[in-house]
């Protein structure tokens, strides 16, 4: 994916699937607007073209947002009758929330998409995202400062959906206006989307605001990306070991690594310490390195992270405020504090708090006593609702815990997938499944 991308539909659907070795079916995401008409054709055509054994299938998600989307879909399931390729429309049905609805619409239509692909059979997901939108997402996530300004990155070719499914994005370097010619060109029309111009959302605002970039940033500074991930995942491979399943502690060395490079590796990992979703922001960061340059011993706190520099090196874990009790159904599995995958193993509801009692010696070792409190108050256990305590070996047969990490596990750009790798590893956790080839 580091050559220079095509600018015509044709080509990019052509690069795609010269690029995918062994016989796929992908799953094509098509709204019907002109983005996903144009992949869904243009890949068609390319397979006619090349005679590579791929198949495709057609997914619609009808967010049930406005009126006339579900005519919309039955609009596209014709479409795609009239192609021959097999197509479902998914409804994101129920109640919907009243903010963040971009949000939780994107996480229903990802959803939804892998779901189909696991009932179609298909071994990627391909969506319609193009240079236009590489050029709105670059703009968004620079004014939010969001991942240290890593987001400068933009959109990934691919990614990773909770740890299942590829996400391809094939037309990232072609222009919107390219496919809208390539469509009138073979006599199809598309959809407009009457929400495209409703300011209400942000892409809306940053698209009519801006305009049209001239900088193809996305390519180049997805590299950069990926060197950078490389580069901190090998400091962590190298630097950092973990204590009792919550305590990362970085070598002395680890902090004359490049600046860039340690910048990187601290963000993820207070990120992963703190079960958090994001990295910390710029301003978070900047408090953070001068910290460590101070080379002073001493602690401060960020995304939830406690951070303390001691003579034999940096340490970060969980802080202790929030870290709260959470019952667990029988049979059921659950969230707690963004770090650990319960799983109820018993017909019996249980519950997930923080340890009162310390951890064994043999797990500790020779960490400072302040150091084992802690690690212990930010550590789970597993009760009977009656307040019961169950015992280490009754624990494994109730309960299973399982570290989890809110950074890489819901949607991981191919970008940092050698430093998610990094950290499964570390926490003694499989890899990533690895992009579709």
């Amino acid at each position: 994916m580091d050559t220079p991308s095509p600018a015509s539909p044709e080509d990019a659907a052509r690069r795609l699937l010269i690029s995918l070795r062994n016989p796929t079916r992908l799953l094509v995401a098509i709204s019907g607007g002109s983005d996903s008409t144009g992949l869904l054709v243009s890949l068609k055509q390319a397979l006619a073209d090349c005679g590579i054994p791929h198949s495709l299938v057609a997914a619609t998600v009808d967010h049930a947002l406005r009126p006339g989307s579900s005519d919309e879909a039955q609009a596209v399931a014709r479409l795609c009758a009239s192609l021959g390729i097999p197509h479902r429309i998914l409804t994101w049905s129920g109640a919907k929330p009243a903010t963040g609805i971009s949000a939780a619409a994107r996480e229903a239509r990802y959803r939804q998409l892998a779901d189909a692909a696991a009932d179609l059979g298909a071994t990627a997901i391909v969506t319609g995202h193009t240079a236009n939108d590489q050029d709105e997402t670059i703009a968004m996530r620079a004014a939010r400062a969001e991942d240290d300004n890593l987001g400068l990155s933009g959109m990934a070719e691919a990614m990773l959906y909770d740890r299942r499914i590829w996400v391809l994005r094939p037309f990232l370097s072609v222009r919107r206006e390219a496919i809208r010619d390539y469509l009138s060109a073979t006599g199809l029309g598309w959809i407009d989307d009457p929400s495209n111009a409703d300011r209400r959302y942000e892409r809306v605002r940053i698209r009519q605001d801006r305009g049209t970039a001239t900088r193809p940033l996305g390519v180049e500074a997805a590299e950069r990306r990926r060197r950078l991930s490389r580069d901190a995942a090998e400091l962590i491979a190298h630097r950092a070991t973990l204590h009792a399943g919550c305590l990362i502690a970085l070598a002395p060395d680890a902090l004359d690594a490049k600046p860039a490079v340690l910048r990187h590796a601290l963000a993820t990992l207070v990120a992963v310490a703190g079960g958090r979703p994001h990295r910390p922001g710029t301003a978070a960061m900047d408090r953070l390195i001068d910290f460590v340059a101070s080379g002073s011993p001493g602690r401060m706190t960020l995304a939830r992270t406690l951070v303390q520099r001691r003579r034999d090196g940096l340490y970060l874990m969980r802080e202790l405020r929030d870290v709260l009790p959470r019952q667990i159904p029988p049979h059921a599995t659950v969230l707690w504090d963004g770090r650990f995958r319960v799983t109820n193993r018993t017909g019996q509801v249980l519950q997930v708090e923080p340890r009162s009692e310390p951890l064994p010696s043999s797990v500790v070792g020779v960490l400072p006593p302040s150091m084992q409190r802690h690690m212990a108050r930010i550590s789970p256990q597993i009760l009977t609702v009656g307040g019961m305590e169950t015992g280490a070996d009754e624990t494994s047969i109730q309960a299973m815990v399982e570290p989890v990490f809110p950074l890489f596990d819901l949607f991981l750009a191919e970008t940092d997938l050698t430093l998610a790798d990094g950290v499964a590893r570390l926490f003694g956790r499989k890899a990533y499944l690895p992009p579709p080839a």
